[in-house]
C-alpha cells in the first residue's frame, strides 16, 4: 500500500490528470474538465507559459486562417465556374 501511495504522490502529469478526473466523476462533476485542470496543474512553469503562448497564437491566427480558407474555396469555385462555362 505504501508503494502505491508513493507512486501516486510522485506520479507524473498524466497520473494527476487521471486521478483528478476519477475524483470529479465520483463527486458528480465533469471529469474531462477536472482532468484538464489536473493536467495543467502538473505542468512545469515553462510548460504552462508555452501552453499559454500556444493558446494565444491559435486565438489570434485562427480567424486569419479561416479567412484564407474561405478565400481558397472562393477561388476554387470561380475557377470551376469558368472551366464549366468554357465547355
Amino acid at each position: 500500500m505504501d508503494s502505491l501511495l508513493g507512486e501516486v504522490t510522485r506520479g507524473g502529469v498524466g497520473l494527476q490528470a487521471v486521478l483528478a478526473g476519477i475524483r470529479a466523476a465520483l463527486e458528480g462533476r465533469n471529469p474531462a474538465l477536472a482532468a484538464l485542470g489536473g493536467l495543467i496543474s502538473g505542468l512545469s512553469t515553462k510548460a504552462k507559459i508555452g501552453l499559454a503562448v500556444l493558446i494565444v497564437l491559435v486565438l489570434l491566427l485562427g480567424p486569419v486562417l479561416l479567412v484564407l480558407l474561405l478565400l481558397a474555396v472562393l477561388v476554387a469555385a470561380v475557377i470551376s465556374a469558368v472551366r464549366s462555362a468554357g465547355d
